[in-house]
């Protein structure tokens, strides 16, 4: 081990030393005389030369030698000075021992002196040692020189905290930019859900209340049985394939108040709207189930019989155009002028043909007024014959509370008819309805003939047609027919159209006024009345001839 105590000393003191050290050790061994290096100095260029001295060996004691330790000052933590690798001690050290070493050998192989151990051989040898040790020392430096120093790379305390400041600060700034981002995409998900959502069900219940196949008027018979409530109804209802939904029916009927639905058997079709169904559900079904129906016959208000001829053509129930009927204009015609089918009718309704005008009487058809204006329902056993038979079989229920009254005041069912059927065409509201019965009770009972132009037109065979406003207003009143009501008094030998009950009950129920005459308007229809024929003429003048010619 070497000591660490060691002083300090120079590179050019070590060398003197092991040079020294060398040559006494040479001397003593080899028990030969060397000259003291000092005395090979350089002659000086003094002219004159000295005598050569003899040489005689010198006796050195010297002192235990203690190998120096090469305490190197500690590098800076703060600088790093570069390793100087020009000074190769080791080196030079190694050249002039293995030169001494070889003097050194030569004179002991030349005296034949066997090498004796010695404290300069050990020293030497320590020698040795050391320098591997120091080599081994500058290398271990120069790896710490190449490995950075932890001190000095590593940040001081106030830069690092304010690093981990900062990271944090990121760090924080992050998990809110994060925690923001999925707070707004939540936000987003949810109003997509409920919007979805509101946006499913609106289009759930609309399409819920929308018939099932618009385009199907086939009817089914639906038995509901008594008790149901609307939620069983509805299922009944989806189950029989007539509605899409039956939960849908049970809110629906909820929210629009329909309530009582009663037990029964219904006809009912996929084109059937919600409210059509609830509507029929509250007016009860039928004790036994009713054929279903294949189509509708619409019959409106104030047709006359060729009208009505072409309206059993037409399916009323299809939403598709020009949907036909299995009927026929031709059948449907020669079934009410047949005499059988006529006489049959009479006797099935008498109250209703008590007063029915003869074939002969100047009428143009006798069944004429006879049918009741209304909707029909018609299924795969219905004829021509029962189709005509429902309008009668209306009729007669229509005037079934009437037929008293009609005799208390000493009319028939025929001058009912054929009254309101003038009433039906004049007026287009219930108080110029009763108005205008009024107007021809007036007349007549003045002597006066009721003046209708309606008649005259039926008789021509052009009410009912398109005609011009020319000439509905230049009529022949001179024309040769039992419906000149110019000329004949009276109601006229029958109905000239299909009257509604409006009609007939402001025929049953007239205005008391004191006008015998009125005309309406050509082009709103506003009736206008008078009460003398000055004042009648200046009302065609201003509402027909002016309005005609303009």
């Amino acid at each position: 081990m070497v000591d660490k105590e060691t002083t300090e000393f120079s590179r050019g003191s070590f060398k003197e030393k092991i040079l020294r050290q060398l040559e006494e050790n040479a001397a003593k061994q080899a028990e030969t005389k060397f000259p003291d290096p000092e005395d090979f100095e350089r002659p000086s260029r003094s002219d004159s030369e000295e005598p050569e001295r003899k040489i005689e060996p010198r006796k050195v004691d010297l002192e235990p030698f203690k190998l120096p330790v090469f305490d190197f000052p500690a590098a800076d933590e703060n600088e790093e000075e570069p390793f100087v690798e020009n000074e190769n001690l080791p080196e030079e050290g190694d050249s002039l021992r293995q030169n001494l070493d070889g003097v050194v050998s030569e004179e002991i192989q030349n005296q034949n002196i066997p090498p004796q151990f010695s404290r300069s051989e050990s020293k030497v040898q320590d020698e040795k040692i050391e320098q591997e040790q120091f080599s081994e020392k500058k290398e271990s430096e120069k790896m710490v020189k190449h490995q950075p120093s932890r001190r000095a790379n590593s940040p001081s305390k106030k830069t690092s905290s304010s690093k981990k400041n900062k990271n944090k600060n990121k760090n924080k700034k992050k998990k809110k930019v994060t925690a923001g981002k999925i707070i707004a995409v939540i936000v987003v998900l949810l109003v997509l859900v409920v919007g979805g959502t509101g946006w499913y069900g609106y289009n759930f219940v609309k399409s819920g209340i929308q018939p099932l196949d618009s385009k199907n008027a086939t009817a089914k018979s639906i038995n509901i049985p008594a008790g149901s409530s609307s939620k069983q109804i509805g299922e009944i209802l989806q189950r029989q394939s007539i509605i899409k939904n039956g939960m849908v029916f049970q809110y629906y009927t909820k929210f629009k108040n329909y309530s009582e639905f009663k037990s029964g058997y219904y006809n009912l079709a996929p084109n059937m709207s919600l409210s059509t169904i609830a509507s029929k559900l509250e007016e009860g079904g039928t004790e036994k189930p009713v054929a279903p129906t294949l189509g509708k016959i619409l019959v409106p208000e104030g047709y006359t019989l060729t009208q009505i001829a072409k309206a059993v053509t037409v399916n009323s129930g299809s939403n598709e155009k020009n949907a036909k009927t299995p009927f026929s204009e031709a059948d449907f015609m020669k079934t009410v002028q047949d005499p059988t089918f006529i006489a049959k009718m009479v006797k099935a309704y008498p109250k209703l043909f008590a007063s029915l005008p003869t074939k002969d009487s100047g009428i143009k058809y006798q069944l004429e007024g006879y049918l009741f204006p209304a909707t029909y329902d018609y299924t795969k056993s219905s004829t021509v014959e029962s189709v005509i038979e429902n309008m009668i079989q209306a009729a007669n229920t229509q005037l079934t509370p009437y037929y008293d009254t009609i005799a208390q005041k000493n009319l028939t069912v025929n001058e009912v008819l054929s009254l309101a059927a003038l009433v039906e065409k004049e007026a287009n509201n219930d108080d110029d309805r009763r108005n205008v019965a009024g107007t021809f009770y007036n007349r007549m009972n003045a002597g006066m003939t009721l003046g209708s132009n309606l008649s005259i037109l039926y008789a021509e065979g052009k009410l009912g047609e398109k005609t011009s406003l020319s000439e509905d207003a230049n009529i022949d009143t001179n024309l040769d027919s039992p419906y000149n009501l110019y000329t004949n008094t009276g109601f006229g030998p029958g109905p000239v159209d299909s009257p509604s009950l409006s009609s007939i009950k402001a025929v049953l129920d007239p205005a008391q006024n004191d006008y015998f005459y009125f005309v309406a308007d050509v082009t709103t229809g506003k009736v206008y009345f008078a009460k003398t024929l000055a004042e009648q003429n200046a009302n065609v003048q201003k509402y027909v001839n002016d309005k005609i010619s303009s």
